[in-house]
């Protein structure tokens, strides 16, 4: 069958299971799927945000009114380079930053594969932040709520 693993946070006690957020457990699969691309919403760290980066828990809106031209467009969104970004508490933006991380085997002798069936999973949510991150239909997320992970 081969080895599974679960990416877990030591320091916060949570973890992300790969079948509640629709892929798959082994390190190829990991390595190879959207999945393993969660660790960039995860692992972010600024206080500021640029062009392609996390704007804020809602849409990148920017206001145009009637007869701007292009260039106009595209002075609005350089103008948002660099602003500040205040994330809530609770975001899952950033949420492992700084923190000890592991992409941890169920073959692994330290037995916190298994431990970490006590912590909490944070699958669903980071499946809705990636999904609203990420607005590319080949690179979504799905959420299984019938996922039987505690049962892995």
């Amino acid at each position: 069958m081969g080895q599974y693993f679960k990416a877990i946070n030591l320091d916060k006690q949570e973890y992300v299971c790969p079948w509640c957020i629709g892929g798959g457990a082994k390190l190829w699969e990991w390595a190879v799927n959207s999945q393993g691309a969660i660790f960039t919403l995860l692992l972010r760290q600024s206080t500021e945000t640029g062009g392609g980066d996390f704007a804020g828990p809602g849409p990148q809106v920017i206001e145009l009114k009637d007869g701007d031209d292009l260039s106009c467009i595209i002075g609005k969104a350089v103008a948002r380079e660099g602003m500040p970004i205040r994330l809530p508490a609770e975001s899952i933006v950033g949420r492992w930053a700084g923190n000890r991380v592991t992409l941890i085997g169920d073959y692994d002798e330290s037995g916190l594969y298994q431990k970490a069936k006590q912590y909490t999973n944070i699958s669903e949510p980071l499946v809705e932040a990636w999904n609203r991150f990420v607005d590319f239909d080949d690179a979504k997320l799905e959420y299984r709520e019938d996922c039987s992970c505690s049962e892995t």
